[in-house]
């Protein structure tokens, strides 16, 4: 996550990640201003695809949020001063599930929201930024995903989307009251929901599960199916919406551009490798980074033309990226890479 000219990350240290570290490094130079470690409450044993670091932190003016898979949940001041501290795994139980947690944190105004869908009682918090306090918290079946949820302000309604191994919701992010749900959605495990203008997309790893879904006089109050993508799915990565098209990426990394219209597939492009990182949208470009270190480039304009491929070698696979001004940063397992021009 970006901040002015600081990155920060996080990761864990240990077989069984005993250390759970955040990190600030300089965007320019790439030199670490600073780190913290924190004993973890809980061990995990790593594996190729339980990372113990994969959900995002987020960060504001005031501060830097983090939250690890063993449950801590931690406030830093920018400069690295501990703010307050958690342990969800103490206070709610031990997350559960083959494969970790992936869902990341997201914020509005003064709060921020956190899913833990899992093999376990599962829950969504809204948390107060300055104290780390619940403002509200619902409980969930159990629903095991690593989808993170999506929060849209518009006018003066604070809106939250998730998209969770089967079911699609909305909520009023406000109070936490449920405004609808539609179920009979499956494979919807990984992928964050979209939402453009009027129209909510789902991602799906099942044939015939990515979908759309567009509101009715413009309001969040019910939502209709809109279409069924066609011939496509979307795993690891989130659905990309650019202009009046829909950019995919299944399992086995192929790519497949839409018109947003009605889902009609316009053509398929098979990448150079899997993606775990989402598509980005920049203008006039759409990127595509795959877990190996090759980057595909296209027009955004619905073609599928190929203006750059760019092979970078790193060392373990891409995570994902953040993009500040004319850079890139790209996450592996043990590398933090900046691309871009000089200043």
């Amino acid at each position: 996550m970006l901040w002015g000219n600081d990155i920060f990350c996080t990761s864990t240290k240990g077989d069984l990640s005993e250390i759970s570290i955040i990190h600030c490094y300089d965007l320019i130079e790439g030199s670490l201003k600073w780190q913290k470690e924190v004993s973890s409450p809980v061990k995990i044993e790593r594996s190729q695809y339980v990372s113990q670091a994969a959900p995002s932190p987020v960060v504001d003016e005031y501060g830097v949020y983090v939250f690890f898979e063993n449950g801590l949940f931690i406030a830093f001041t920018h400069e690295g001063q501990e703010l307050w501290r958690r342990s969800l795994t103490e206070e709610y139980g031990p997350m559960k599930g083959n494969h970790g947690v992936g869902s990341s944190l997201c914020q509005l105004g003064e709060s921020l929201g956190l899913l833990i869908d899992h093999a376990g009682p599962s829950y969504f918090l809204k948390v107060n930024k300055k104290t780390g306090e619940n403002e509200w918290k619902f409980d969930r079946p159990e629903r095991v995903s690593w989808s993170s949820p999506n929060l849209v302000k518009k006018d003066d309604q604070e809106i939250l989307f998730i998209s969770s191994n089967g079911v699609v919701e909305c909520f009023n992010f406000k109070n936490g009251l449920k405004i609808w749900s539609k179920d009979g959605i499956e494979g919807n495990t990984v992928a964050s929901p979209t939402y453009d203008s009027n129209l909510l997309v789902i991602g799906s790893s099942k044939p015939d599960h990515t979908r759309a879904f567009r509101s009715k006089n413009f309001n969040f109050e019910e939502f209709e199916l809109a279409w069924i993508a066609d011939d496509a799915t979307s795993s690891f990565g989130s659905p990309l919406v650019a202009g009046d098209f829909l950019y995919l990426v299944n399992r086995a990394g192929v790519a497949t551009c839409h018109d947003l219209a009605n889902g009609k597939k316009r053509w398929d492009l098979r990448l150079p490798g899997s993606c775990w990182a989402s598509p980005l949208h920049a203008p006039e470009r759409i990127y595509f980074f795959t877990k190996e270190g090759e980057t595909i480039v296209l027009k955004d304009d619905g073609s599928e033309e190929i203006l750059a491929q760019n092979k970078l070698s790193i060392e373990g696979r891409v995570y994902g990226f953040a993009v500040a001004d004319s850079k890139f940063v790209l996450r592996t397992g043990s590398e933090l890479i900046c691309l871009g021009g000089l200043d």
